[in-house]
C-alpha cells in the first residue's frame, strides 16, 4: 500500500537534518509573508493549514465555483482550468507561481523598459496559459510585444483567450507548435500538469510501456527559422522565456541568432539537470558563458527544502553569481533551477 506524505510527515522525515530543517522552515515563513503581503488572506490561511495537513481548504473550496475560473495575476485577470493539476492548482491555491524568479523577472523587463527604445519583443517559448505573458504585460503595458509558442491545443486555446481577455489579442501572435533544432514533426507526452507536457523521448511504439502514454503529434520549428519567415530581426528580439522539461538545449539549439545578437537580451528558463546528461547541461551553460550572458538570479525549486510538488511555487535562492557557480549548483543537487541571465 503506497503511503501519501503530508508535509506534516515530510517534516518529521527531515527533522535530523538540522540545516535542511531551518531552511525547509524559513521557505514557509517566508510563503505566508508572501500571502500576507500580496493580500490574499484565504491563500494564506489556506497554505497554513495545508502546510499541517496536506489538505488546502481554500483550494478545495475555489474548485466548487465551475471547472474555468479567474485568478488576479497583477492587474489583469487569468482564465485557469481546475482539471490542471500543475499552474492552474498553484494559481487557485496561492494565486503566484515562480515567486523568487518572477520577481527578478520583472526587474529585468522595467531595466529592458528603460533601456530600449520603441517595443519590448518577447519570445514565449512553451507559453501555456498565458501567466508570464500576463505579468511582462504588466511591467510594460502596450508596449510589450509577445510572440508565443504554444504546441498543447488546450493550453493554446486558454492562451489565446487570456490575451484577448485582457486586451493584448493585437499585440501578441499564438503560433500553435514547438521549438527545437529543426523543422519536422514530434511526439509529445501530455501530462496531468499543464506546464510539464514534454518532448518525448522515443517512439511510442518501442514496447516499454511507453505505449501506455497519451501522446499527441505536434509541428516542430527552430526560433531562428521562425523569426525569418515573420521578418522578425534576431537583434530585435529582447526576451526568450521557456520552461520545456529537459529540452532546452534543442530549443537554444534552434535560437543561435537571439544568443549571438548584441543586446540587450534576457533569457529566463528553468533548467532540469535530472532530465538532462553532463554534456548536456555543460553545452547550455557554455552557451550563454560564450555569447557574452552574465547571471541575473538563480533558483532553486521549493523541492530542494522538501516541499511536496503540490506546495512548490516559491522558491529558494541557489547562492549563484557566476556560470562557474551555476556549474557546482548542477552538478551538486538534480533539483531545477529557474535561472535568468541577460546581455547588456
Amino acid at each position: 500500500m503506497t503511503v501519501t506524505q503530508t508535509p506534516a510527515t515530510r517534516l518529521r522525515s527531515i527533522a535530523d537534518d538540522l540545516p535542511q530543517l531551518a531552511q525547509y522552515l524559513r521557505l514557509e515563513g517566508w510563503k505566508l509573508a508572501c500571502l500576507l503581503g500580496e493580500r490574499r488572506p484565504g491563500a494564506a490561511v489556506g497554505s497554513t493549514v495545508e502546510l499541517l495537513t496536506g489538505h488546502n481548504p481554500y483550494y478545495e473550496y475555489r474548485l466548487e465555483e465551475g471547472r474555468y475560473q479567474s485568478v488576479s495575476v497583477g492587474e489583469h485577470e487569468l482564465i485557469v482550468d481546475t482539471a490542471d493539476a500543475g499552474i492552474s492548482r498553484t494559481l487557485l491555491a496561492y494565486g503566484v507561481h515562480e515567486y523568487r524568479s518572477t520577481t527578478a523577472y520583472e526587474r529585468e523587463l522595467e531595466r529592458l523598459a528603460s533601456d530600449v527604445d520603441g517595443p519590448v519583443r518577447i519570445l514565449e517559448v512553451g507559453a501555456n496559459i498565458g501567466y508570464f505573458c500576463l505579468v511582462a504585460a504588466g511591467v510594460l503595458g502596450d508596449r510589450v510585444r509577445i510572440y508565443a509558442i504554444e504546441p498543447i491545443p488546450s493550453n493554446a486555446d486558454l492562451l489565446e483567450r487570456n490575451l484577448d481577455r485582457n486586451g493584448y489579442g493585437a499585440q501578441a501572435d499564438v503560433e500553435r507548435l514547438a521549438f527545437g533544432a529543426a523543422k519536422q514533426s514530434i511526439e509529445m507526452e501530455l501530462s496531468t500538469h499543464s506546464n510539464q507536457h514534454r518532448v518525448c523521448d522515443s517512439p511510442t511504439s518501442d514496447g516499454g510501456g511507453e505505449a501506455d502514454r497519451e501522446t499527441i503529434s505536434v509541428e516542430q520549428t527552430t526560433g531562428n527559422r521562425y523569426l525569418e519567415t515573420r521578418n522578425v530581426d534576431s537583434d530585435a528580439v529582447h526576451v526568450v522565456r521557456f520552461d520545456v522539461e529537459g529540452y532546452e538545449r534543442e530549443v537554444l539549439d534552434g535560437l543561435s541568432n537571439v544568443l549571438e545578437a548584441p543586446g540587450p537580451t534576457v533569457v529566463y528558463l528553468e533548467l532540469h539537470p535530472l532530465e538532462l546528461a553532463v554534456d548536456a547541461q555543460s553545452e547550455i551553460v557554455d552557451r550563454f558563458e560564450d555569447n557574452g550572458f552574465e547571471v541575473v538570479s538563480a533558483v532553486w525549486t521549493d523541492a530542494a527544502a522538501g516541499v511536496v510538488d503540490e506546495r512548490r511555487w516559491h522558491g529558494l535562492e541557489c547562492d549563484v553569481d557566476e556560470f562557474d557557480d551555476l556549474r557546482r549548483a548542477m552538478s551538486e543537487n538534480d533539483h531545477s533551477i529557474e535561472l535568468i541571465v541577460r546581455k547588456e
